[in-house]
């Protein structure tokens, strides 16, 4: 039997796809102790990417690194309210210490990245996505100098399980849908005739096996690429599910994110309440780097064992379904 990959940050919404998609005795998970501990994993590690050896003894440390065929390093802070040196310790830093395993041990690294690394022309570079995207783009850097072979392997915004709309934890884009859903988007920080770039997180683990089952090299995209839903049809379904609910929300303006950073937010100032100032930013630094005009490159659709993805649209409908029934949503929008 071949060697296990180990996955990090194995209790994550991506480490936790990663762990079902591979299947039982195809992983060992690496995850925080007190972190989740998914099931499907061969065994799971309590241990920390922020610490040399992965916060391992010595013994423990070269018996994991005999034991693996490779290293998934999907352990990563994304969360873009935290300070930019914690961002930057378990992102960059936490890279540094996986691929240290994986070349004590001589096997493959992949690294799972995001296309935040690649900033859109015209976006707002000064947002609370920076210390992210900075972060990222420093992990990528020090994998292209390893002593091993590696992949970059770099993914879309990931929503809920494409059948489901199940999904360990809600992040991201979910701010996102929550603002739409109870009305307290008045202005959608992305230009209309932008695409929006997500994937379910099943197709996402789908997709990062298929790639490291061939072996693949490199660097790659796994996105919706040309399949990316508008921003309007993103926005539509929201207020769909909200129509659904019984909510009548005001349908958005759609304002490209530099108006908002360098036209909206200073002139209006202190007029504009602190609660929505908030939320314009995080809705800009969350889906303006992801709206795209749908170049993004993606991975072929016969790559063995991946497929097309699912549909989009339909995808985006299970997930609010998902989401409306275990996240708290305030009553912001008027009840039809």
């Amino acid at each position: 039997m071949a060697h296990p990959l180990l996955v990090t940050g194995a209790g994550g919404v991506v480490g936790q796809s990663l762990v079902e998609c591979f299947g039982p005795g195809r992983v060992i998970g690496l995850v925080r102790p007190a972190g989740n501990r998914p099931d499907g994993a061969a065994e799971l590690i309590a241990g920390d990417v922020t610490r040399p050896r992965l916060g391992l003894d010595v013994p423990a440390y070269a018996a994991l690194a005999g034991r693996i065929g490779g290293v998934l390093h999907s352990a990563a802070l994304t969360s873009f309210t935290r300070a930019a040196a914690d961002i930057h310790d378990v992102n960059a830093t936490g890279t540094a210490h996986a691929l240290r395993l994986a070349e004590d041990a001589g096997v493959p690294f992949h690294l799972i990245s995001t296309i935040y690394v690649r900033r859109r022309d015209g976006s707002h570079e000064d947002g609370r996505a920076r210390p992210y995207r900075e972060s990222k783009r420093a992990a990528e850097d020090t994998v292209r100098a390893a002593r091993v072979p590696w992949s970059i392997l770099r993914m879309s915004l990931v929503i809920g399980d494409s059948a489901t709309g199940s999904t360990p934890r809600f992040q991201g884009v979910y701010a996102a849908m929550k603002s739409l859903i109870t009305g307290g988007a008045p202005v959608v920080p992305v230009a209309a005739g932008s695409y929006v770039d997500f994937l379910p997180r099943d197709h996402v683990a789908r997709s990062v096996r298929a790639l490291v089952d061939s072996g693949a090299l490199g660097e790659h995209w796994i996105t919706a690429g040309e399949r990316a839903l508008t921003i309007e049809e993103f926005v539509e379904r929201c207020l769909g599910y909200a129509r659904r609910q019984g909510r009548t929300v005001p349908r958005p303006r759609l304002v490209d994110s530099e108006m908002v950073h360098r036209l909206i937010i200073p002139a209006f100032g202190d007029s504009i309440g602190a609660d929505l100032r908030k939320r314009l930013e995080l809705f800009t630094d969350i889906l303006g780097p992801l709206a795209t005009d749908r170049t993004l490159p993606r991975l072929p659709d016969d790559l063995p064992g991946l497929g097309a993805p699912p549909d989009l649209g339909a995808c985006l409908d299970t997930s609010l379904e998902f989401f409306g029934t275990r996240a708290r949503l305030a009553a912001t929008g008027t009840p039809a």
